[in-house]
């Protein structure tokens, strides 16, 4: 039902604002940013909904209330220590040259809008829906590291499933990719390990506006205005940066030293 329920609530809020953007000649930010709160809108209702039959759910998700501080700060300080790190090890072994930074008040203003268009279309309600409600009803049937796994498959089948009804009822090219496959299987372990870790879905939100916010940004010199890249720079080869920053750095190192510190609190907990 949860997986249902995203996949249409995905469909409808994206091509509603598409067709604004696209026929309408709406501005792409209050588009994009309508989307979000159509999405954002239909998850809160269904939240409101769980939450009269089990008060419970808020917490039962990791919505509300925070384990460890500390392990929350972690959460919050890892991928950012992973951008810097990938940033300045591409420039020492070579593999971007003539930096320069763009900290300007309209790169800046660019940053927060679509951060929080971010979190309103993205972010939140696919966390709820995803590493939430969908991981919660897995982890009562299945061990973690199964449910680990299971989550982004179902991660996966979800943009297939929309990219599917927009064919059947738009006729829009149905294209899937193998590293789009790859980076949402890692993506979705990402996310599901910064909450397992930190006890609460927040930190896979934070994490999900951070990584999304860096590949438009940064790795890929300002997707929607070459002109509001947060970082310019001269790669050796095209995609270098959204390969060896946003998904070597930023996903597969933080899925490597997630897993090493809940392998560590595993063992102390056996102690």
């Amino acid at each position: 039902m949860y997986f249902v329920l995203v996949s249409l609530f995905l469909f409808v809020s994206g091509n509603i604002g598409q067709y604004l953007i696209e026929k309408q000649d709406m501005d792409r930010q209050i588009g994009m940013l309508l989307q979000g709160v159509i999405f954002t809108g239909l998850t809160l209702f269904i939240l409101y909904i769980l939450k009269r039959k089990n008060p419970d759910v808020f917490s039962n998700i990791g919505l509300k209330g925070v384990k460890s501080s500390s392990k929350l700060i972690v959460g919050i300080t890892l991928p950012f220590t992973l951008i810097l790190l990938g940033i300045l090890t591409a420039y020492i072994f070579g593999g971007i040259e003539n930096v320069r930074f763009n900290f300007t008040s309209s790169v800046i203003i660019a940053i927060l809008i679509n951060a929080l268009t971010a979190f309103m279309y993205e972010a939140f309600p696919e966390e709820v829906f995803i590493r939430g409600l969908i991981f919660q009803e897995l982890n009562k049937k299945f061990r973690f590291i199964i449910s680990l796994i299971l989550q982004p498959l179902m991660f996966i089948c979800i943009p297939i499933t929309v990219m599917a009804l927009e064919s059947i009822f738009f006729s829009d090219p149905f294209v899937i990719t193998i590293d789009y496959i790859i980076l949402l299987l890692t993506f979705g372990i990402a996310l599901q390990l910064y909450r397992k870790y930190t006890g609460t879905l927040w930190m896979s939100i934070i994490f999900h506006i951070v990584y999304l916010e860096v590949v438009r940004y940064i790795s890929m010199g300002g997707i929607y205005n070459p002109d509001v890249a947060l970082i310019e720079f001269d790669e050796a080869f095209g995609g270098f940066m959204t390969l060896y920053l946003s998904f070597l750095f930023i996903v597969v190192f933080s899925i490597v030293v997630l897993s090493l510190l809940l392998l560590i609190e595993s063992r102390k907990n056996k102690l």
